[in-house]
């Protein structure tokens, strides 16, 4: 489903009241490839312009919220660590 920007846009602000991270982070995905990397390349832009772009920030800051916020990322780093490296090892 390809969106216009205005209704990206839209649905950036809407998802603002989500609380499923899975359907935020569907949406997200469908609006970068759909409508963020069509209008960049329109413009001649590239990856800085999509990893920059104010929709992506709110859903980035939308994202961040469910999952419990950036303060949680240095027990998350340590924990995921472990799991791709059980035995210690690093790969």
């Amino acid at each position: 489903m390809t969106h216009t920007m205005q209704e990206a846009a839209q649905t950036a602000l809407d998802v603002q009241d989500a609380v499923n991270l899975s359907g935020v982070l569907a949406a997200f995905h469908e609006i970068v490839s759909n409508v963020i990397w069509r209008e960049a390349r329109r413009l001649g832009q590239g990856t800085d312009f999509v990893n920059r772009h104010p929709i992506c920030t709110l859903f980035l800051s939308k994202l961040t919220d469910l999952n419990a916020g950036e303060a949680e990322f240095s027990r998350a780093y340590k924990e995921v660590s472990g799991l791709a490296n059980p035995n210690g090892v690093p790969r």
